[in-house]
């Protein structure tokens, strides 16, 4: 696995994970804050918070503001397909998901879902990490046509409550399905939830060999005879489908971002998906 000492360096970055603490004056005895800042006293402020020490120095009134603790939950939805069969995408997502999975941990409450349904339990802290990352070394390759991901992805988010506070979904997927992405990004919005989908392309996906062969579709089983012809519309249609995936959830206000797997070790892999999130912009420096 990554080193933990280099993971400790990185965080997710994402607008659901910047409001962990919410920017409120705690009011509530009890509450668990953290002290954040002062401001100029305004009437109505309760004098508990006034800062007496600095008025006996300055003669100015300041008002100490806290930051309530909020957890936030972080949901990873691994796509486990057939098609993520094809090049080394199943591997490579996992390694994705896991390290997703480790940089949240400080942050955020986290839990991997599969389309079909299953998931890990919830989790925060290194406590919680060998479990989830057993949970994804052992998920298992779902069979037949479905669930396809579009329906995966809606399935999940409606099997949610009503979200009431910050919450963020990262779909680990090619995303290559047949149907419209529409529902499955409805559902999400209907949830009140962020999103980032994280699509996995291998380079059999993008430039298959050209040549008079025979292909096995890996949802349906099917078998095609196909010539260069076919293989060159195959490229153009592939290229098109990212483009109008990637256009239909930027416009629904998500995040889309495009990683080619690299490698073929298990350790190339990890590296390479470490790198490309880095690259990404989706883990920061902390």
């Amino acid at each position: 696995a990554q080193s933990r000492v280099l993971l400790d360096r990185y965080a997710l970055a994402s607008n659901a994970l910047a409001r962990t603490s919410g920017e409120r004056q705690a009011t509530e005895a009890g509450q668990s804050v953290e002290f954040r800042d002062f401001r100029p006293y305004q009437r109505g402020d309760e004098l508990r918070y006034v800062d007496w020490r600095g008025y006996a120095r300055t003669g100015r009134l300041y008002t100490r503001l806290f930051q309530a603790e909020r957890t936030i939950a972080l949901h990873v939805l691994l796509d486990t397909s057939a098609s993520m069969r094809t090049g080394a995408k199943a591997r490579f997502a996992r390694r994705v998901a896991e390290i997703l999975a480790y940089a949240a941990q400080k942050d955020a409450r986290s839990q991997v879902h599969l389309m079909d349904g299953r998931h890990s339990p919830p989790a925060q802290g290194r406590a919680g990490i060998a479990e989830t990352w057993a949970f994804i070394g052992s998920a298992p390759e779902l069979e037949g046509p479905d669930p396809t991901p579009y329906r995966g992805i809606a399935d999940f988010a409606l099997g949610l409550p009503p979200n009431r506070g910050a919450a963020l979904v990262l779909v680990v997927s090619d995303l290559f399905d047949e149907g419209s992405v529409r529902p499955a990004l409805a559902a999400l919005r209907a949830r009140g939830l962020d999103a980032g989908f994280l699509q996995i392309v291998a380079g059999e996906d993008l430039d298959p060999d050209e040549g008079y062969l025979e292909v096995v579709d890996r949802e349906s089983g099917e078998r095609l005879d196909v010539s260069p012809d076919d293989v060159r519309a195959y490229r153009s249609s592939v290229r098109r489908h990212l483009e109008r995936t990637r256009t239909a959830i930027v416009r629904a206000g998500f995040r889309h971002v495009l990683l080619r797997t690299e490698g073929e070790s298990d350790a190339d892999l990890e590296r390479a998906a470490f790198a490309a999130l880095i690259r990404e912009g989706v883990l920061v420096r902390r």
